[in-house]
């Protein structure tokens, strides 16, 4: 979703990058955190739109420096100070050309590649710049474990308890370098050559089965075995989808009426299945 830039953001924009061209500037209100200023193809000015969103900049902005030396593939990175208004912070980052990718399918092959070289990645360079897992929704906790179990049918109750009882053993996986949303526009590609990863906010060292699970979930749950890099990982990765799907209901329950939970289950309750059936087998 876009929109022309308001006179503030324009002033905002200006004072950053004085030396570029803000004019006929547009504002991407795609993101829940950050909104985007773009208007020329060297840089384009992150806003964040909380102040929670604001004290996570420089550790993001720290951690987006380290990564552009670790990965092939173009890395968004600061070309100004932090400017901080109105207990907002803004940033100019680097312009990365591209486009969101079609839904649905995508070459494994380049995919795969794309798991492999996230793997591949030293972890201890970004410690101290990384999020720690389950920031964006929070731990299964049981009350909330149990509030998901209240409001699924009986025919999805046991699968739910099957996923919910491998966070353990999910939590012993030797990490790696697990993005945190690999979809949509956090990918830009020129056809089917991937350019750059966008939105590394919520990386953190983590099971890297996840990073085939998000793939998955934008070029199509098929992936999975073609990306994996092993039969294990591939599991796992069913085993997450599962698990998203229910991260999934618990968001929708803080907000949402019962008409619109019931919609949801319906979609999302295969997936479940499928996942539980994995861990069965």
């Amino acid at each position: 979703m876009s929109r022309p830039a308001t006179s503030e953001e324009l002033r905002i924009a200006r004072q950053l990058r004085p030396d570029l061209s803000w004019e006929d500037a547009g504002v991407n209100e795609g993101g829940q955190f950050h909104k985007v200023v773009i208007a020329n193809p060297h840089s384009v000015i992150r806003m964040a739109r909380t102040p929670q969103a604001s004290a996570q900049m420089p550790r993001s902005v720290k951690l987006l420096e380290q990564l552009s030396g670790q990965l092939d593939y173009q890395i968004p990175v600061a070309t100004s100070q932090i400017l901080q208004v109105d207990g907002l912070s803004s940033v100019a980052m680097s312009f990365v050309p591209g486009s969101a990718h079609e839904p649905h399918y995508g070459d494994p092959k380049v995919l795969g590649k794309l798991v492999n070289d996230l793997a591949a990645v030293e972890l201890e360079p970004l410690s101290k710049y990384l999020a720690e897992p389950f920031a964006f929704r929070g731990e299964w906790t049981e009350k909330r474990q149990q509030q998901c179990f209240d409001a699924l049918p009986d025919q999805l109750r046991g699968a739910a308890r099957r996923l919910w009882a491998q966070l353990d053993e999910l939590a012993q996986v030797p990490p790696g370098l697990v993005h945190g949303d690999l979809a949509g526009h956090n990918m830009h590609w020129v056809g089917e050559e991937l350019i750059g990863i966008l939105d590394w906010d919520l990386a953190a060292a983590w099971d890297p089965a996840l990073n085939t699970a998000y793939l998955s979930l934008w070029h199509g749950l098929q992936m999975v075995d073609l990306i994996a890099p092993n039969r294990d990982e591939a599991y796992r990765a069913k085993i997450w989808l599962g698990l998203m799907s229910l991260e999934r209901l618990s968001d929708t329950l803080l907000r949402a009426d019962d008409r619109n939970i019931d919609k949801l289950i319906d979609k999302i309750g295969p997936r479940i299945l499928e996942a539980a059936q994995a861990v069965k087998n």
